[in-house]
């Protein structure tokens, strides 16, 4: 983190902590920050939607005490789909750091996905509380939080965007308020204080081990010399490891096996359905194979990603729900068997939330019939099916970590369909995620109870966008000097966060080198010559010299020796004054009791 940053954070912890005056009431009932007068209907042209203004209580069916009932009626869809929005600005500037409420009720005549947000109103449009429901003809209430920091002086956007479909939609007893200050917020910012995240580290990652020496003869040996190496990490390391190509004997090939195998415990690999079966009944197995065979000779775990998408779908599919279901099913099922007990990790289904958003696919046009959560138990169960006796781990992957991925898991808890692990993306092409959102993001999903996964993370060494167009980035997106310097300082207290935490049991980064990194962007941990970033050093620093066991020391008078060891396998050697010599491997699995370990010289 910069010291600008760090300024910034110290500026408003205090503001927090020391509850200076905020802008707003927060009285029982606080004003309304989005007025109804204010709202306007944003649209290419007048034949692409057309708006009425109504009041609720002359709307048959609508809530009671909505007020007032906008109906929108969208004669043609645009593309990009926020180009039609109901909209206004909020102008007032935010003194001090506050949360946001956003309540509305809303109906559609099918269904029809809208996205509402507050972000700022000039670039880089951050979104600071947002939600994607996808409307129907029931009438349904939702509610959002969202912080915003001090110094909005620009002012907010709130805008319900909806052009993605055609059809008549309502919106009604829409009201924005300022809640006050945020308790959780300031939790936040104290757990991911040094301190706080390295006492974490120390209870959660730890283990107790004693060791208990005896002869021949079973009597306690006191003063015999113990050690204890640590060999592999519990904790799960990883990165996709797309460039990975066995059968290229080039240097920087090379490197970059090495490179990798040094660092990380844990890889992805590429299951994307539009090019692993670019022809319908034509697999191409030979290539994973030959990464799966590769990288599990060097004893790192595997993951599969992913099973199930609404991109990267292959041209030769079906675009109906119907006919792709089967196909899917197949799909499912035949990579599960045909990598059973090579792959035990499964991205099962990716990004669910935005699918509807992708009708013409065959998967878009499913979570639109059915909802996402639908679709999603349908393919955990078939994996499920598949994995039996397998012990494989069925893992839900999304981007969204909003309200609208809240409300699908809890979906799937109420249908008891939820995943075996969490999956949560953190892409930081735009803007590096403050630490305290970090924790507060994993805090919300851990309540879930399950472990999670930071599944593709992507942390910059080079400019950022703000305004990335994803279709188009830049054809020159270079690393930088100075760049690298913020993403080694950034990176090494991104991985002590959650390494930290004790829901989160693996982090994959996205990618490992520059070269054929997503979105051409200065992702990696290597340039694109593969010499290694400062980032790399850094963390190979911490996970294998900070984060790894590394101890020596005597047994006592009752011949035992006691310590604290990072989860994972060690190599213990016992050896005695007379030269009698023991080695053995040591297992402390993730989260396991206290253990004793008797030696016998």
């Amino acid at each position: 983190m910069t010291s600008s940053c760090s300024s910034f954070y110290s500026f408003v912890f205090a503001a927090l902590l020391g509850g200076g005056i905020l802008p707003f009431s927060h009285a029982a009932a606080p004003a309304n920050l989005a007025p109804v007068a204010r709202f306007h209907l944003d649209r290419p042209d007048e034949a692409s939607a057309r708006m009425e203004t109504l009041n609720a209580v002359e709307v048959s069916g609508a809530p009671k005490g909505a007020g007032t009932l906008f109906r929108i009626t969208v004669l043609k869809a645009s593309d990009p789909f926020y180009n039609i929005a109901l909209s206004q600005n909020i102008p007032e500037p935010f003194r001090q750091p506050t949360r946001l409420r956003l309540r509305f009720w809303g109906r559609a005549e099918g269904r029809h996905p809208v996205r509402a947000v507050v972000e700022t109103a000039a670039a880089p449009w951050t979104s600071w509380l947002q939600r994607s429901p996808l409307l129907t003809p029931e009438w349904k209430a939702y509610e959002l939080m969202g912080n915003v920091p001090a110094g909005a002086a620009n002012g907010l956007h709130l805008r319900f965007q909806l052009g993605g479909e055609t059809g008549a939609l309502e919106l009604a007893g829409i009201t924005l308020t300022d809640a006050g200050p945020d308790t959780e917020r300031i939790a936040a910012m104290k757990a991911v204080t040094p301190d706080a995240i390295q006492a974490r580290i120390e209870k959660v990652r730890k283990g107790s081990l004693t060791v208990r020496v005896v002869d021949a003869h079973g009597k306690p040996v006191p003063g015999a010399r113990v050690t204890l190496r640590q060999k592999s990490h519990a904790f799960l390391f990883g990165c996709n490891g797309f460039g990975l190509n066995p059968s290229d004997t080039s240097p920087e090939q090379k490197a970059y096996q090495d490179r990798f195998t040094a660092l990380f415990n844990f890889a992805t690999l590429p299951f994307y359905w539009g090019s692993f079966e670019g022809e319908p009944g034509k697999p191409q197995y030979a290539r994973v194979d030959a990464m799966a065979d590769w990288f599990l000779a060097r004893g790192v775990t595997l993951k599969g990603h992913p099973l199930v998408w609404h991109e990267v779908y292959p041209g030769w599919a079906p675009p109906t729900a119907d006919a792709a279901i089967p196909l899917l099913h197949r799909r499912v099922t035949d990579l599960l068997t045909h990598y059973r007990g090579r792959i035990r990790y499964w991205d099962v289904v990716n990004e669910a939330n935005a699918s509807p958003s992708y009708p013409k696919t065959g998967v878009g046009d499913w979570a639109r019939r059915d909802g996402p959560a639908a679709m999603v138990a349908t393919a955990l169960g078939w994996a499920r099916e598949a994995s039996i006796g397998a012990g494989n781990t069925l893992i839900y992957n999304d981007f969204d970590t909003s309200d609208t991925n809240l409300d699908h898991l809890r979906e799937l808890r109420a249908m008891r369909a939820l995943p075996d692990v969490i999956g949560i993306q953190s892409h930081m092409h735009s803007n590096n995620w403050p630490l305290d959102q970090l924790w507060r993001t994993t805090e919300r999903f851990a309540a879930f109870g399950l472990p999670i996964h930071y599944t593709e993370t992507t942390i910059l060494s080079g400019p950022r966008h703000p305004d990335l167009d994803f279709a188009n980035p830049p054809t020159e997106w270079n690393t930088t000097a100075e760049g690298e310097r913020e993403q080694a300082d950034y990176a090494a207290q991104f991985y002590s966060v959650l390494f930290s935490h004790p829901a989160v049991r693996a982090i994959t980064y996205w990618d490992f080198s520059d070269r054929g990194a997503w979105l051409n962007a200065p992702a990696g941990f290597l340039r694109k010559d593969m010499s290694p970033k400062p980032v790399y050093t850094r963390l190979m620093k911490l996970i294998h010299g900070d984060w790894w066991t590394n101890l020596a020391g005597e047994t006592d008078f009752a011949g035992n020796y006691k310590a604290r060891a990072f989860y994972g396998d060690h190599t213990l050697t016992v050896r005695d004054a007379h030269g009698h010599e023991a080695t053995q491997t040591v297992s402390l699995p993730m989260g396991s009791k206290p253990q004793t370990i008797t030696v016998k010289l």
